[in-house]
């Protein structure tokens, strides 16, 4: 089968995120973290067909934002902050916490047909992504408050692989499958800062950090499409709602600061960002 001219797809996205690495807080033996709810994001993909052998080229630009804010009173144990600025106990602890994530890819692919029901299409090419967490977090007692304001930023570029299968099960409808990997070489900026805002001049803590890593990234969906062809016109409309998930290891990068008698020693988190749910796509191939 040959594969069409051009292909547009428009996709929302209905997704959740979770980030390891990431408890603001400890209460009631319960381990307290950012739990975002389901958000709407956005993917557009555009395919043109090459004049050599029907290879194609893919670009897909995808953009998705995160936000939680929460609130927590009681026995709070803080898990964030400095161990010289002293706070050991709060009352309560407000937490907010952000996500921008944004990939554009840039692929060559080509249609095989493995059978007349399933096809296969495997792909390569480039991937860019940026990834911003924000994360603000205010520890409160009756005489005093610790604010934090914390970023983790970072942007690469690297190669990606994937293939995407099709299973006719009749004229209409078919089974869609997709699973890629990418390898993202870049750099990670992080900036931590620690105050309080009723008193300034008690010392503040401030930690910046540039370093150039190598990370990892994996999706997969699965699917159900819908398919109408107007034969006379050569034009086919489709509709697709499937789940899917992507995995961003090690993206969470913060330093802990665990020893007041080592105040320099500090971990880095390596919590891995999840986002997973649903897509609904709409497209048109001439």
């Amino acid at each position: 089968m040959t594969p069409p001219a051009y292909h547009m797809q428009a996709d929302a996205l209905y997704f959740q995120t979770r980030e390891g690495g990431n408890a603001y807080a400890l209460k009631e033996n319960r381990v307290l973290s950012p739990k975002p709810k389901y958000r709407l994001g956005v993917r557009i993909k555009a395919a043109a067909t090459l004049c050599h052998d029907n290879w194609q080229v893919w670009l897909t630009f995808l953009h998705y934002h995160a936000r939680v804010t929460e609130n927590k009173q009681g026995e709070i144990f803080p898990t964030w902050g400095h161990p010289l600025q002293g706070l050991e106990k709060a009352n309560s602890v407000r937490s907010r916490w952000r996500l921008h994530l944004g990939f554009l890819d840039l692929n060559l692919a080509r249609c095989w047909e493995a059978s007349s029901c399933i096809s296969l299409t495997p792909y390569w090419g480039l991937r860019f992504a940026g990834v911003r967490h924000k994360t603000r977090i205010n520890y409160l007692l009756v005489d005093r408050e610790n604010e934090l304001s914390m970023k983790n930023k970072f942007w690469g570029l690297g190669p990606q692989f994937g293939a995407e299968a099709l299973w006719k099960l009749n004229r209409c409808f078919s089974l869609f499958s997709r699973g890629a990997c990418s390898l993202l070489f870049g750099e990670f900026y992080i900036h931590q800062d620690e105050e309080d805002p009723k008193n300034k001049d008690k010392g503040q803590f401030k930690l910046f950090d540039t370093h150039s890593q190598t990370r990892k990234a994996a999706e997969l969906a699965l699917g159900l499409e819908y398919c109408h062809l107007f034969e006379e016109k050569c034009i086919a409309l489709f509709a697709r709602i499937g789940w899917e998930a992507y995995l961003l290891f090690h993206q969470n990068q913060l330093y802990y600061f665990p020893s007041k008698s080592q105040p320099g020693k500090s971990i880095q988190s390596r919590g891995s960002l999840a986002l997973y749910g649903w897509s609904f796509g709409l497209g048109v191939t001439l």
